[in-house]
């Protein structure tokens, strides 16, 4: 992969730091909040707060919190922490031979989208709408785009594309 490549690929996945993952509204709308992958900013009637993502897991770790909520929290962490090998495991490839390492990568940061999306589920349920609230996963779709890019621009798709044929592939002769 060319080095251009390679640091768009690094600032997009940055980016999926910076913007929010998700906007979610708590209960019957008592509150509404953004949840970026390290903390969540929530404003309810009580005031505005900001919890961190080691916040959450000490109230977990406590027993504060459990249940549905636990378990969302202990997603989005996962998602967080693939998010966080995805990056790694690029800078650590950097110099290195990266075409053999592509669908790992490819997997990675799609299941960091997948962790995230299941958070939202497992809170809100499979409608993303309960009565919980209601989450709208907007940083999603950029996790799931950054990791069709990981797919697509490093080639995974070009082997086709330069001449090989597929084994088994059925071509028409036009007769």
């Amino acid at each position: 992969m060319y080095p251009t490549k390679r640091l768009f690929l690094i600032s997009s996945l940055i980016l999926t730091f910076v913007l929010p993952v998700n906007i979610y509204i708590i209960g019957d709308a008592i509150g509404a909040g953004l949840q970026f992958p390290f903390l969540r900013y929530q404003q309810t009637y009580l005031g505005s707060n900001i919890i961190t993502l080691l916040r959450d897991l000490d109230y977990i770790v406590s027993g504060i919190i459990t249940g549905r909520s636990a378990l969302s929290i202990l997603l989005w962490a996962l998602g967080t922490l693939l998010l966080i090998i995805a990056i790694i495991y690029l800078i650590a490839r950097w110099r290195k031979d990266y075409e053999s390492f592509k669908k790992p990568h490819f997997l990675i940061v799609g299941g960091a989208g997948g962790a995230y999306l299941l958070s939202c589920v497992a809170q809100y349920g499979p409608t993303l709408h309960g009565p919980a609230g209601f989450a709208i996963p907007v940083g999603v779709p950029l996790i799931f785009a950054v990791a069709v890019y990981i797919l697509k621009a490093e080639g995974m798709d070009d082997e086709l594309e330069y001449g090989e044929e597929d084994e088994g592939s059925w071509v028409e002769t036009g007769e």
